[in-house]
């Protein structure tokens, strides 16, 4: 009886501990599976050609995998991962060109007990409502290629592709990729269709590069990026090797620090506004010792002629044929070896240079066409031995301005002091130009040259404190070596002199007329009458002569020459002795008299 009543308790254990275990499982029950995709990944839209990658955040308290669409146009990665945060890219394939699409990218649990959907959708393409085409240029030189493009309205349409057009394929001809080719000078009309809708371009050919007219301002490294330009380089050094045009409408800039070189026979024509005038320094060159550039040429009639200045120029003359204002200053100009002066004006606007040098050019400094009036402000240059080719020219060679200005002032011109063709300062009126035709020339130093100022023709001019040295370089007295030479045989042409030093040159003045005719220019080289004739004179000659004889005034005309109140080259300033220094109606009955007394005291 004791040993089953034992028994009987391990049996009765046995069966309550599954009981307990039992009662145990209740109070902690398993978790259900789970996935939560962050708010904002649910649905994920795409405009029609985007194809940047998504990503999509979601949490899973299970091991998970993906289901992506059997249509394939969304790719997905990972494919699976374990319980805990995880991150979903989902990257289209491919835009979408046809009506709207979805895609359905399933993330579930692994035991399949639980699943969330991301929806993504790519947009229909957008249609476009109006295109315009796009070249970096409208002009362009005869062979030139140009490949266009269309700007499309709104930003984000589809447009697939354009039929083109010619409306003169003889002139520019368009492929169906868009690339146009000038075939020959004139006008032709691009046009490209999409459905309804078009957009149109004119072209114009021409021989030479041209810019748009648009009113832009151009740099050479704008030029180098204008298929046709003949523009290259970059950093600074540039080379234009086709002659082009800036259009009457553009700018032609220069930058700091940039060298332009020119080939050989190309013409850079700026119709538009100069705008060279960096902060410091620019050169314009010819690109080797060979070659010879056209001039510069400028007019400047609409938006005005502009500045140069802080350039150095080497063999490239500039010509300024422009109604609109140009001034050039702190300028540096040398070599020039062709037919051109180092500056050369044919256009009616007022050109100012000043505190420029010119060195060692084959012709002038500055000259003037002959049938132009040209007004000018020539200021405080230095310019040293140009004309040096040989030729019968002055370093300033100048036409008088009709009504304009005409003043050279303050200029230091030195010759090379031995025989030469270079004269200094010459003002002409050979085509009679109307209008008052007033030049000043003041406090000017000329030296070493074969004369030092000449005037012609009709014209009013005052010369005035001018000191004129050595002047003296021809092998002819008969063909120059004079201080000052006036000359007016068609009678016109009044001088005004005062206060200027002449001094070591074949003549000092030479005044010459029409003799025969009886006519000669009006020279007042001082008068102590009262009035507008009054001249304190205040001239100094001295060493003036050729042939062992001394001239400081020779009259070759037959008019009176008022000399009053200068200091000749004698040593007692008497009649006797300023006499000898004088040649005029005394010496040759035929000339006019010249009236010298009072002397300076």
């Amino acid at each position: 009886m004791k040993r089953l009543g034992y028994l009987s308790l391990w049996g009765v254990l046995a069966l309550v501990l599954p009981l307990l275990t039992v009662a145990c499982s209740d109070d902690d029950p398993v978790e259900s599976a789970r996935i939560e995709i962050d708010a904002a990944g649910s649905t994920i839209t795409l405009p029609y050609n985007d194809l940047e990658p998504r990503e999509v955040s979601f949490t899973s308290n299970r091991d998970w995998t993906v289901e992506v669409p059997a249509d394939g146009w969304v790719s997905v990665s990972p494919l699976k991962g374990e319980a805990g945060t995880a991150t979903l890219t989902l990257t289209p394939s491919e835009a979408n060109f046809g009506a709207e699409r979805s895609a359905a990218v399933t993330i579930r649990t692994v035991d399949g007990t639980a699943e969330a959907v991301v929806t993504v959708v790519q947009q229909a393409p957008i249609e476009p409502t109006s295109l315009e085409i796009v070249a970096p240029q409208s002009r362009l030189v005869m062979g030139q290629k140009l490949t266009l493009s269309v700007k499309v309205e709104p930003e984000d349409a589809y447009l697939p592709s354009l039929v083109w057009s010619s409306s003169n394929p003889e002139i520019v001809s368009v492929d169906q990729q868009g690339v146009v080719t000038a075939v020959e000078e004139g006008e032709a009309t691009i046009t490209g269709t999409y459905g309804k809708l078009r957009c149109d371009m004119t072209f114009e050919v021409t021989d030479r590069f041209t810019t748009d007219g648009q009113g832009r301002t151009y740099s050479f490294a704008d030029l180098v990026a204008l298929p046709g330009s003949g523009v290259t380089g970059g950093e600074g050094a540039y080379t234009v090797s086709a002659s082009m045009t800036i259009d009457e409408a553009d700018v032609l800039a220069i930058a700091d620090g940039d060298v332009v070189s020119i080939a050989d026979g190309v013409e850079l024509r700026i119709e538009g506004m100069v705008e060279f005038c960096p902060a410091t320094k620019a050169r314009i060159q010819p690109v080797d010792a060979e070659s010879t550039p056209k001039p510069l040429y400028f007019t400047g009639d609409v938006k005005g002629g502009g500045k140069i200045c802080n350039m150095e120029i080497d063999n490239c003359p500039i010509r300024y044929y422009g109604t609109a204002d140009l001034t050039i200053e702190k300028c540096l100009f040398t070599g020039v070896r062709s037919s051109y002066s180092s500056i050369n004006l044919g256009g009616s606007g007022l050109t100012t240079v000043e505190n420029c040098e010119f060195r060692e050019n084959g012709m002038p400094a500055i000259s003037g066409g002959a049938n132009v009036a040209s007004a000018l402000l020539f200021r405080d240059n230095y310019l040293y031995k140009n004309s040096n080719n040989t030729r019968n020219r002055p370093q300033i060679n100048v036409t008088v301005p009709g009504d304009g200005q005409l003043e050279i002032t303050g200029n230091t011109v030195i010759g090379p002091g031995e025989v030469t063709m270079n004269g200094g300062i010459a003002v002409a009126n050979m085509l009679g130009i109307s209008g008052a035709n007033k030049v000043l020339i003041e406090n000017n130093k000329v030296s070493d040259c074969r004369y030092g100022i000449t005037t012609n023709g009709t014209m009013d001019v005052r010369i005035i404190g001018n000191e004129l040295i050595d002047n003296k370089w021809d092998s002819n007295p008969m063909n120059g070596g004079s201080g000052v030479s006036i000359y007016n045989s068609a009678g016109g042409q009044k001088v005004y002199m005062q206060g200027n030093t002449i001094k070591g040159h074949l003549w000092g003045v030479t005044v010459i007329g029409n003799v025969s005719g009886g006519k000669g220019p009006e020279v007042n080289m001082g008068n102590t009458a009262s009035g507008e004739e009054n001249n304190p004179g205040g001239n100094v000659l001295a060493d003036n002569g050729n042939g062992g004889v001394l001239y400081d005034l020779y009259n070759n005309s037959p008019m009176t020459v008022y000399a009053q109140g200068n200091t000749w080259g004698v040593a007692t300033q008497d009649a006797a002795s300023i006499e000898t220094v004088i040649f005029h109606k005394n010496d040759n009955a035929s000339l006019g008299e010249v009236i010298y007394l009072p002397a300076a005291e």
